[in-house]
């Protein structure tokens, strides 16, 4: 491990390098673009720019029809938090640490797990971070779910609705970029509001302090809602009234969406901010069904992406509108809006820009992972190829489906629970629930799209199974892979006898009227305030002295450091 004042020498250099790049653009014309990520919760490819058009989405139409359409983007996770751990750092969650589901804090009481932040390796950092460095202001929707806590020098704003136009006078001529989500799609919403209103009340939740799309579905216009007969079912959900229902309402909360974003582009057009804004549409995982979300079957993990770039923007050698076959992993995600802001990549970050890799070498694959799910624990790794999927079982004697706790208060899996016990459903419908697991699975996506058929014994691809077997080990000795450790060993390594590290405070040093910042706890991440100034500022190297400043430090997964006041003179 590298000494506290290397560790800040090369933070220092590694933030100086992000400040010149944004100086190089400013000087030659090129004004750093904004950047918005439209994130939807739990939810596949359900729009008509994918050739489903059940829900009603002019908006996110009109975006995707003068964008680039992604067709094979994949999350790392088939579950919220470790997946946006991987969006936010551009580092597989498997290799940092934030692979379980949920490692601090849980809707519902689990007795007997760890409760922890993650503690990433020093030196990652989330993207934000590394833009505000560069003179972004970031804005995020309320929902943090990193996994390693929430460290206060990743936004500037966290709000209900973020929105550029929060920006305080002084940062109005800042680049921005929002991560606006949509909870409006969540699992919990695809539940009737007569289930949503028990859980509330069995579980003790104050109904006040959650968001307001998950407190109970919005009006809607009644001329845009999905009827139940309209829907596809998958084939490994029985074909029923309810299956129906969940499925109408989760196309319903799309059209929802769309109308929230639609205001969001209306305020774009309004403060002429279009021709240099650049658009991303995505979502955290695959949809909010069963054997969809917690899963790493392309129902867990197949996601939209679109990404509009005004021109001036656009990377050369790419054309808009247009549509790519290439697969691409979410991972890459954070290096990609690095590279629009015209940041360096740090070394440390395992994605890679989404142009410059479709430009040189398209990913012959993508990876995903799955390990603990709430109250339940079953490590599973994924490679994706263009035509099969190989999936690694790390725990054959856990069957497919466990009693998940939250997943089992949606009537949908009440149901299927039930039909299963009764005999009701077919095999494809039921081998998923009272079956143990192989240890190693093969399916070819071109064909099983599903994947129903398990080809892993199958002689004729044998060599397809160990090429992919060797991919899978060649990506965990790149990267590493916490496969192996028990979580209580995890979480003792991170927090120690069950207490969260604190960063130290950190030190001002005052030299020529010069003030020079350091912290003892490497990797931490360092901020200052100066007097009448409520912004908390990226350190990143010695800037003149003030009459008045406040300094703090946090190191992602710890507690933040006490605040060091300084009064010039003093």
């Amino acid at each position: 491990m590298l000494n506290p004042i290397i560790s800040f020498i090369l933070l220092f250099i590694s933030f100086s390098c992000h400040k010149q790049v944004a100086q190089e653009n400013e000087a030659t014309s090129m004004t750093p673009p904004n950047i918005i990520w439209l994130v939807a919760e739990d939810l596949s490819p359900r729009f008509a720019f994918y050739g489903d058009s059940l829900a009603h989405t002019p908006h996110l139409n009109a975006i995707a029809k003068k964008g680039i359409i992604f067709e094979n983007a994949f999350t790392v996770a088939g579950v919220c938090a470790p997946s946006r751990s991987g969006m936010i750092t551009g580092c597989y969650p498997t290799s940092i640490g934030t692979q379980h589901m949920r490692q601090q804090k849980s809707v519902i009481p689990m007795p007997g797990f760890p409760r922890y932040n993650a503690v990433p390796p020093p030196e990652i950092k989330a993207f934000p971070e590394l833009l505000r460095a560069a003179g972004y202001w970031t804005s995020s929707y309320r929902k943090l779910d990193y996994q390693f806590g929430t460290p206060f020098t990743i936004w500037d704003e966290v709000a209900d609705k973020p929105h550029w136009r929060n920006r305080k006078l002084k940062d109005q001529k800042r680049p921005f970029f929002i991560y606006s989500t949509y909870e409006i799609t969540h699992e919990i919403n695809i539940w009737p509001d007569s289930t949503k209103a028990r859980f509330f009340k069995e579980f003790n939740l104050d109904v006040n302090k959650l968001a307001p799309d998950v407190r109970i579905r919005p009006p809607f216009d009644s001329a845009y809602t999905v009827n139940p007969s309209e829907v596809k079912v998958p084939p490994y959900l029985p074909d029923t009234e309810v299956s129906r229902e969940h499925i109408a309402r989760l196309y319903n909360n799309i059209s929802r969406m769309d109308k929230q974003i639609g205001g969001l582009m209306a305020d774009l057009k309004v403060d002429g901010l279009l021709d240099n804004t650049i658009i991303f549409i995505m979502s955290d995982h695959g949809d909010c069904l069963p054997r969809a979300k917690r899963w790493i079957y392309d129902s867990g993990i197949k996601s939209p992406l679109v990404i509009y770039i005004p021109k001036q923007y656009l990377p050369t050698g790419f054309e808009q509108p247009s549509q790519v076959k290439e697969l691409i992993s979410y991972i890459d995600l954070a290096p990609t809006v690095l590279s629009f802001a015209g940041i360096s990549i740090p070394e440390w970050m395992q994605g890679k820009p989404i142009f410059s890799t479709l430009k040189n070498k398209p990913r012959e694959y993508i990876f995903a992972g799955r390990d603990r799910m709430d109250n339940r624990y079953d490590t599973r790794r994924a490679v994706r190829s263009k035509q099969y999927k190989y999936i690694y079982n790390y725990a054959p004697e856990n069957p497919y489906q466990q009693q998940i706790t939250f997943l089992e208060q949606m009537p949908l899996m009440k149901e299927v629970l039930n039909l299963n016990y009764t005999g009701k459903l077919n095999q494809t419908q039921s081998y998923w629930l009272n079956k143990n697991k192989p240890k190693e699975e093969l399916y070819d996506i071109l064909n099983d799209p599903f994947e129903l058929k398990n080809l892993a014994n199958e002689p004729s691809l044998q060599s397809v199974k160990e090429e992919m077997y060797l991919a899978l080990k060649n990506w965990q000795t790149e990267f590493g892979d916490w496969e192996n450790i028990p979580e209580t060993k995890q979480a003792e390594s991170m927090w120690p006898n069950n207490q969260q590290p604190k960063t130290e405070q950190p030190k001002v040093l005052k030299n020529n009227n010069l003030i020079t910042i350091t912290c003892e706890t490497y990797g931490a991440s360092i901020a200052y305030k100066l007097e009448n100034n409520d912004r908390w500022e990226i350190y990143t190297g010695p800037f003149k002295s003030a009459k008045k400043l406040l300094v703090k430090a946090q190191r992602y997964g710890y507690e933040e450091s006490d605040i060091v006041e300084v009064i010039k003179g003093s």
